[in-house]
């Protein structure tokens, strides 16, 4: 049971290790229909495959990309009573070796408890990867 628990973590060790990896800083604007909040955020991205990313945003929480033509569907979920979905387009990216990008994401954020609440972050990106 040892040697299969530690195949799998060298496995899992090597996947990650050439799997590009990016990080990012959001300016996320929330609570849009009142009185507007403005918050930063950081995170980091492992892509998977060239279609599908999974990574963290301190704001938002685990994240899921998937990438569709141009534009990319998002899932998240953070504790236990929040998830998110919503639509990321990246405007500009470019570099060589330190890729970086520029792009606009709209996610609806979903907060159980009661009664349920439902509110937009918009979000600014610059992202940065290897």
């Amino acid at each position: 049971m040892k040697m299969v628990r530690n195949i799998a973590i060298v496995a899992v060790a090597a996947s990650l290790s050439f799997a590009s990896v990016g990080f990012h800083m959001a300016n996320n604007f929330s609570d849009l229909d009142d009185t507007q909040a403005v918050a930063t955020s950081y995170g980091a991205t492992f892509e998977l495959n060239d279609k599908t990313s999974v990574g963290y945003d301190s704001t938002l929480g685990m994240l899921f990309y998937f990438n569709v033509g141009n534009v990319g569907l998002r899932m998240g979920w953070s504790g236990a009573t929040k998830t998110s979905v919503g639509l990321g387009y990246t405007w500009w990216s470019g570099g060589e070796g330190l890729n970086t990008s520029i792009s606009t994401n709209y996610d609806m954020v979903t907060t159980e408890g009661t009664p349920n609440t439902t509110d937009g972050n918009l979000s600014v990106v610059v992202g940065f990867g290897f």
